[in-house]
């Protein structure tokens, strides 16, 4: 259920976003994408043109303040399952606003690393690029778009793995942030191809996705405009299932370290 809300909430984004352009949703959107974006951004079909990064940045408010505290909710709620404690819904969301600042400074954590990672990945990969051009010319020109985006994609399972039994660690064992982020890197050195298993096959799911939304100004231009609100929306819904399968996965490696230590 709070992976529905998130997606709930991302779908309300989208259409806020689409009709940010017009009265009266127009009033809070229009002065800052004419100022950030350009005027010609407020009409079609510009607007739909802008959407993906619009829709970025709405996704990383929504994530820094709704879904990491929502991702704890899941993870408590599986923690209550296995230990045959009872699943009272007011009791998780005190739980969760009990440590929500330290959920939403995470959030912000993952996302600068992310961005971190993603300006290091394009310096290197357009160094490399360079240095291909030179031997192989024509293969470069063909497959830079789709190597970058595949090599970003890369890069982002590889922090995962780093990252992804941070809240595990604080909702399961009581951990602190720093001390459970700290604990979720030296377990994810410890443990890489075992978790770099669980999180491949929901990432190769979700690589389609992915490369649908970095072909998106392509899509539009063979066939409508409109075809970016279709993407965005499949990705929607495909997050939905995938991030939940993670999280249960990552609570379940989890769970089993510590049964196999009590044994």
């Amino acid at each position: 259920m709070p992976f529905v809300f998130i997606a709930f909430l991302q779908a309300l984004a989208l259409e806020v976003l689409y009709f940010s352009p017009r009265h009266p949703v127009s009033l809070i959107f229009a002065p800052i994408i004419k100022r950030f974006f350009g005027e010609n951004f407020l009409h079609y079909p510009g607007n739909l043109l802008i959407m993906p990064s619009l829709y970025y940045y709405a996704d990383v408010l929504i994530y820094i303040i709704v879904s990491v505290a929502l991702a704890a909710i899941s993870i408590n709620i599986f923690r209550n399952a296995q230990s045959k404690t009872p699943i009272t819904t007011a009791a998780l969301i005190r739980n969760a606003l009990k440590r929500y600042v330290s959920f939403v400074i995470f959030g912000i954590i993952v996302i600068l690393l992310s961005i971190f990672i993603e300006r290091a990945d394009k310096f290197v990969y357009f160094k490399i690029m360079r240095l291909a051009a030179k031997q192989i010319p024509n293969v470069v020109a063909k497959f830079s778009g789709i190597g970058l985006t595949l090599f970003l994609y890369l890069s982002n399972i590889i922090l995962q793995i780093f990252l992804i039994l941070t809240i595990p660690l604080m909702v399961i064992q009581k951990r602190p942030l720093f001390i459970a982020l700290g604990r979720s890197v030296y377990l994810g050195v410890r443990n890489f191809f075992r978790i770099f298993t669980l999180l491949f096959l929901p990432y190769l799911l979700y690589l389609p996705v992915v490369l649908l939304r970095s072909g998106t100004v392509l899509f539009m231009e063979k066939t409508v405009p409109e075809i970016t609100l279709v993407i965005i929306g499949i990705g929607i819904i495909a997050t939905v299932f995938i991030d939940c399968f993670m999280i249960i996965c990552a609570s379940q490696f989890l769970w089993d370290i510590e049964r196999e230590k009590a044994a």
